[in-house]
């Protein structure tokens, strides 16, 4: 089975471990798989991993964790998104922590 593969699985199975995990990759379409998968089936630990990557060198990174925090709900998340949004240089990255905040706040 392919790492693509193995992410799908966690999410239907909610193995928040593994997807962390897949999450440092060094395949960057695992990595964003990962990413999306923690928006959809993270639990505890999601919402630190996905902040944490916010602050990736790779724009695409980035975004894709502001994605999936606005998809994961956690509330915790509303502050430190508004935080990048205020620092955030990469137009797509600051668009996609918008979105999310949107989100947080019921509009998604």
């Amino acid at each position: 089975m392919g790492k693509l593969e193995k992410i799908e699985k966690c999410v239907q199975k909610g193995k928040e471990d593994e997807l962390v995990k897949l999450v440092h990759d060094r395949d960057k379409n695992v990595r964003l798989a990962a990413i999306a998968g923690l928006g959809r089936a993270g639990k505890d630990n999601a919402c630190n991993v996905l902040i944490t990557l916010l602050l990736d060198d790779d724009p695409e990174i980035r975004s894709a964790s502001a994605s999936a925090l606005g998809d994961l709900g956690d509330p915790r998340a509303h502050t430190l998104l508004m935080h990048h949004l205020g620092v955030e240089k990469d137009e797509r990255v600051a668009a996609s922590i918008k979105d999310a905040v949107g989100k947080l706040h019921g509009g998604g």
